[in-house]
């Protein structure tokens, strides 16, 4: 048989020759499954089929086949992609780990083909926020636009039926195709705004609430995404010239939601986004110990701010939101 492309096949520890068999039928790779399994045991290949990944190219017959099975399969890379990490994050992490370069991850990443594959926003750089974090089994040099098919399909069984209620939801957004990738926006700023599962969906209430009201966001990892996009160093020092310099991503300069996600949300901040807490808060400033104190009134606010800024002067923070 020739095959069009290349077909994968994983053989899992204990796996019985009649279920190997079948897969091979079903794939493609061997005329009739009755067949592999009598020339198999006669040739001893049933007792020497190596377990992990072969890959089958070009032209295959069955004596190449059951010569792939018994050879050592290619090595597998289990490569973990934590919740939050840019495009950017996600391209030095897989070039480290001698997968991909980062470049190429984020060329193809940034693509219109990529970009109008999830349906990002018309004014999105990359498919920020759809390549879903999660651990994955990859090969060295395999190419970019295999891993980035592996996060889409991978959004696609998590995020996808989650998403399926965007549509309806009550939620301060656009009616339509452009609501999708408002959730995706506002996970991954809540994302980026807190680590603690608990206040989720109240950052992401806050963040709703000020919507309503035309409020301007002002979040700071919005901020620290349009520098880094812009080109310019990041040491990691919000000052304040960042804050009141414009950029598309700066909500300290605009109202609204910026162009598109910032970073690549897990499950938990996409629930948060689409179930946020119902509450009447409008601020919170951040404690110092990674949670965050919430209230409804400016003046609250600001006595919080000047409270923990007092407290951690000496670390460099700017608590406030």
């Amino acid at each position: 048989v020739d095959l069009p492309a290349t077909v994968v096949v994983e053989v899992r520890p204990g796996e019985g020759l009649r279920t190997l068999a079948a897969d091979l039928a079903a794939k493609g790779l061997v005329p009739d499954r009755r067949v592999f399994l009598l020339m198999a045991k006669w040739r001893g290949v049933d007792r020497r089929v190596r377990h992990g990944r072969h890959e089958f190219t070009g032209r295959q017959d069955l004596e190449s086949v059951m010569a792939e099975l018994a050879s050592t399969p290619r090595p597998l890379l289990r490569v973990a992609i934590p919740e939050g990490l840019t495009i950017r994050e996600v391209g030095a992490l897989l070039e480290a780990a001698g997968v991909v370069s980062a470049e190429a991850y984020r060329a193809v990443a940034c693509s219109a083909e990529a970009r109008a594959v999830v349906g990002a926003p018309a004014n999105a750089p990359c498919a920020e926020g759809w390549l879903f974090p999660d651990s994955y089994d990859l090969l060295p040099g395999m190419s970019p636009g295999q891993v980035v098919d592996l996060q889409l399909r991978r959004f696609r069984e998590v995020a996808a039926p989650l998403l399926a209620a965007a549509a309806t939801a009550p939620l301060p957004l656009d009616a339509g195709a452009q609501r999708e990738g408002q959730v995706l926006t506002m996970a991954s700023i809540v994302e980026k705004e807190t680590a603690s599962p608990a206040e989720r969906p109240h950052v992401a209430g806050v963040f709703y609430n000020r919507l309503r009201i035309g409020m301007m966001l002002q979040t700071d990892p919005t901020v620290i995404h349009g520098v880094i996009e812009s080109g310019e160093p990041w040491n990691g020092d919000l000052t304040r010239r960042h804050l009141t310099t414009d950029t598309p991503w700066n909500t300290y300069t605009r109202k609204g939601l910026p162009p598109g996600p910032i970073c690549n949300p897990g499950r938990a901040a996409l629930e948060a986004a689409l179930q946020p807490m119902e509450t009447r808060d409008l601020y919170f400033v951040a404690r110092g110990d990674g949670t965050h104190e919430f209230h409804e009134t400016l003046a609250e606010h600001e006595a919080a701010v000047a409270r923990w800024q007092l407290a951690g002067k000496d670390r460099g923070e700017h608590p406030a939101n």
